[in-house]
């Protein structure tokens, strides 16, 4: 990812959206920075693990998503702490977006 951009705040961008499970959020994350932003599986899990751990996310398990068949998926989701830092981390990409307007 060389855009500078976070692969913690491309995560909870993504999870602003709703729930989802790695794959997903990775494929989310890409096709909302039209792949400017390319997040590895490698790196992801231990990522979210991580966020759940600080409590910025929860998990649970589940039956496949209509996406991908297979075995069960871990899907996450903002907590409200999460949330609360999605929103700062949106509102500091926001700001730092107004210097862009004036290049």
């Amino acid at each position: 990812m060389e855009t500078g951009v976070s692969a913690r705040t491309a995560i909870l961008m993504a999870l602003i959206q709703g729930k989802g499970f790695g794959l997903e959020l990775i494929e989310r994350v890409k096709q909302r920075t039209n792949g400017k932003v390319a997040l590895h599986q490698g790196s992801v899990y231990p990522l979210l693990r991580s966020m759940e751990e600080e409590g910025l996310l929860k998990s649970w398990d589940d039956k496949p998503s209509d996406l991908r068949a297979g075995r069960p998926r871990r899907y996450y989701e903002l907590t409200a702490d999460g949330l609360r830092a999605a929103r700062e981390q949106s509102d500091t990409l926001t700001g730092l977006l107004k210097f862009a307007e004036v290049l």
